[in-house]
């Protein structure tokens, strides 16, 4: 039991990973034209496998489409060992004003060993509002401009980088609506052999949490592309997820 409980929960760290019409909508004054959301990123379908000790158990997918004047960026992984099992989906629905990411919807769903999860997030920054859960519960904190979803960091992590930035800290929401500090900072570059082949990268670390280890690479030359994610508690190895395919996709 001990076994499928930490392994459930270091499931849940990967990509610490959009969803449905939310039903926002931005007065016009305030929302930037579809052409100028949509050059925003490069569009991608990303798959990785997932590693622990050298081992293969299990694989993911990120991707970054745009619909309806907006992002959505969605995470999937099926991951087991031994008896362990876990499925799950996460999704994020995002704008882009002034080069900082606006969250609007986030969804996440897991399945396997133990108990299945739903989690729901929706922020109306016109309204100031969060609402959390399948039942969209009113989050009695004060409203912040900067706050993140678990996904949609990771593309302001890619705007900062374009700035020339080399030391990060993001407001996140988590599944239950509420915020913490994430403070990252790149602490080298290197080449990497990968699945995908080798590409040069710069390391980030997380400084934020002293017992935990989590270090991604992303790729310059792949519009900082996320290409792998490796985490350790007390420098023992949790898992290594890596870059095997990337697709880069032609905007509709």
């Amino acid at each position: 039991m001990r076994t499928n409980l930490k392994w459930r929960l270091l499931a849940s760290l990967l990509f610490t990973s959009l969803l449905t019409t939310s039903g926002i909508t931005y007065a016009q004054t305030a929302l930037s034209s579809a052409a100028d959301q949509a050059s925003q990123f490069r569009l991608f379908s990303a798959d990785y496998l997932v590693y622990r000790a050298g081992k293969n158990h299990g694989k993911a997918n990120r991707y970054l489409k745009f619909n309806d004047d907006r992002y959505q960026m969605g995470y999937s992984s099926d991951i087991s060992w031994l008896i362990f099992s876990d499925k799950r989906q996460e999704t994020s629905e995002f704008l882009v004003e002034n080069q900082q990411i606006q969250p609007l919807n986030y969804v996440m769903k897991r399945q396997g060993s133990g108990p299945s999860r739903h989690y729901e997030l929706q922020l109306d920054p016109v309204k100031q509002q969060l609402l959390v859960g399948k039942s969209k519960e009113l989050k009695a904190d004060s409203w912040q401009d900067n706050w993140l979803d678990p996904l949609s960091y990771h593309q302001q992590l890619v705007l900062d980088l374009r700035a020339g930035k080399t030391e990060f800290f993001y407001d996140v929401l988590n599944r239950n609506g509420n915020s913490k500090t994430y403070h990252y900072k790149v602490v080298m570059e290197e080449p990497l052999a990968l699945p995908y082949g080798t590409v040069h990268t710069l390391r980030i670390a997380r400084m934020d949490d002293p017992e935990k280890q989590v270090y991604a690479w992303v790729a310059p030359e792949l519009d900082y592309m996320l290409v792998r994610l490796w985490r350790g508690e007390d420098n023992v190895e949790q898992f290594d997820v890596q870059l095997h395919k990337l697709e880069f996709i032609a905007p509709e």
